[in-house]
């Protein structure tokens, strides 16, 4: 992941500096969850089988909440996203799904 405050002064999308707000807590939400599925998999791998395996089964239970009824987030998505929600990306989605096989890790 890129880091959102690389951009800070030269975001030309935002139209507010709620917006800004919103970017970056989106990016920290990504960030932390991506390092929740990345511990979750090194512990299974720790565990006993039979823990290891219903880790691993719910490996992305309970990670951030969500958003998208929100009217606030919505207008976020609609301005600065295109309607493309941040948490939905293909990129993003991937990126968890390595992270839970094991097959990519995360910066600490």
């Amino acid at each position: 992941m890129d880091d959102p405050w690389a951009s800070y002064e030269d975001c030309d999308r935002c139209e507010s500096r709620s917006h800004r707000l919103v970017e970056h807590l989106l990016w920290d939400i990504q960030h932390l969850e991506a390092k929740v599925v990345c511990l979750r998999y090194s512990l299974s791998r720790y565990l006993e089988k039979h823990m290891g395996e219903m880790l691993r089964g719910d490996i992305f239970s309970d990670l951030a909440g969500y958003y998208r009824e929100l009217p606030a987030y919505q207008q976020f998505v609609d301005a600065y996203c295109c309607g493309d929600d941040p948490m939905e990306q293909d990129d993003y989605i991937q990126l968890l799904k390595k992270l839970s096989k094991g097959t990519e890790t995360v910066s600490w």
